[in-house]
């Protein structure tokens, strides 16, 4: 007879591990390692989620119990699976690690939230979470007090490895500053979950999570992300909007109710983006004060070098959005992937490929003159599997909205409840998938946050 609380265990050590691994990718000093390394970490994790893949399968076979598993998803899956076959002269490496790492996304990390999102194991993924963007973005503001900054080239890499302050923003020791930040943000609303619920805090902890949500919010300011900036402003509207509209007031008076929430979800808005802007602008002034300068003192004879900080604030504007572009070259990406999608409208160019399908077939787009990726999840999946994994995708991701909408507006003083938060940390994902890779097709530890949470509230957004 199989333990199944066995299992249960196994599972929840390989789900915390998986999640730490994929922290590790967001750091930057962790791709300075030698290759080997990664591959000691990953490739165990890849071979062991597919055999418990493969035994969580027995076990719902032999308790036909298959139905747990939606079938949306194992659509996707043969989408990508189509989308390699068709465009094999690319290669296949590369798809099948994609294939394996999407699976193990969609039947451990997934699956493990909708069979255990209330027990030991997902607690503490968000306190490690916490614990360890705490120490990144404690180390990643002393690096912009003491204003430090490095490029690192790395030759399988397109861009070096930069850390600290770069360009006027802050990448502190982040391989991305808005991969960086758009945790942070989560962090932020696991944060605020606890202080709203958990009133019988001891004040130790409670003084840690308050100091932990301004190293968050603070490294955000500094990040310069537009993209957190975006998912702040939208998640706080959700947020606002539907705490007031769950609430008792105006209960009688719906259209008043809406009118209201709308307000307070707008004023709420512009709140945060004020408190954004005058936390940068608060943080400038702290390496004049910090960052000191030699200059020699032309009232001593001997010319002797004096220590003095620098008179004026650091500068925050960045360079790389002063050509015109807002997008940072977003929207010449996007329309190299519709012209993918358009050459091949059912299986697009390849899960792993499809740059090198770019490259070969379209080299007059910017993609096929580049090595970018596609940076949104929608262009994406459009470029990589066609028309087959966007509507198979699409299907399985309007579903979920839509439960999760009608749980909203059907539900009572949502600011005290764990679902709401938890929805709440999917579209902070979401909305950043929007402007960075990110959410399928990867893994990243974004990914790994969206679909644990997604799996965690289905028991109760399907009552």
């Amino acid at each position: 007879m199989f333990n199944k609380k066995v299992f249960m265990r196994i599972k929840g050590c390989y789900f915390i591990y998986f999640s730490f691994i994929l922290m590790l990718r967001a750091i930057g000093p962790y791709l300075l390692l030698p290759t080997k390394y990664d591959t000691l970490l990953f490739w165990p994790a890849g071979i062991f989620g597919c055999f418990l893949i493969v035994i969580d399968f027995i076990i719902g076979f032999r308790e036909k119990k298959l139905r747990k598993y939606d079938w949306l998803l194992y659509s996707f899956l043969g989408a990508m699976l189509i989308s390699s076959l068709m465009n094999l002269e690319y290669g296949y490496s590369q798809n099948i690690k994609l294939l394996m790492w999407q699976a193990i996304f969609f039947f451990i990390v997934y699956q493990f939230g909708k069979d255990y999102g209330a027990n030991f194991f997902f607690k503490l993924f968000g306190w490690l979470i916490s614990i360890v963007w705490f120490i990144n973005n404690t180390i990643s503001l002393y690096m912009f007090i003491i204003q430090y900054g490095v490029k690192i080239p790395i030759q399988y890499k397109y861009y070096p490895v930069r850390l600290g302050w770069l360009g006027n923003r802050l990448f502190g020791i982040y391989t991305d500053p808005n991969f960086g930040a758009v945790i942070s943000f989560v962090v932020i609303l696991i944060s605020i979950y606890y202080l709203i619920t958990k009133t019988s805090m001891h004040l130790l902890l409670k003084t840690f999570i308050i100091l932990n949500i301004t190293i968050q919010f603070s490294f955000i300011a500094l990040s310069g992300s537009r993209t957190t900036l975006v998912c702040m402003l939208i998640v706080t509207f959700v947020f606002a909007f539907f705490s007031f509209f769950s609430s008792k007031y105006l209960k009688n008076k719906i259209i008043y109710k809406w009118i209201v929430s709308f307000l307070i979800g707008c004023v709420s808005m512009l709140g945060v983006y004020t408190l954004n802007y005058v936390t940068a602008n608060g943080w400038a002034y702290v390496p004049t004060i910090t960052h000191l300068k030699n200059v020699n003192d032309p009232n001593k004879s001997n010319n002797s070098n004096q220590k003095v900080p620098p008179k004026e604030k650091v500068n925050l504007d960045r360079p790389d959005t002063e050509g015109g572009d807002i997008s940072n070259l977003r929207f010449q990406l996007w329309a190299s992937a519709v012209e993918i999608f358009k050459s091949n409208p059912m299986s697009g160019g390849s899960p792993g490929y499809y740059i090198q399908y770019a490259h070969d077939k379209l080299p007059h787009t910017f993609m096929g003159k580049d090595n970018l990726t596609a940076h949104s999840f929608i262009f994406l999946i459009m470029a990589a599997t066609g028309g087959l994994g966007l509507i198979t995708f699409f299907c399985f991701f309007f579903i979920q909205c839509y439960k999760t909408l009608r749980y909203c507006f059907t539900r009572n003083d949502l600011v005290k409840d764990e679902v709401f938060f938890d929805i709440l940390i999917m579209l902070t994902i979401v909305v950043s998938a929007l402007f960075i890779t990110e959410l399928v097709l990867v893994s990243t530890i974004g990914s790994f946050v969206f679909w644990s949470h997604l799996g965690k509230i289905q028991k109760k957004i399907s009552e």
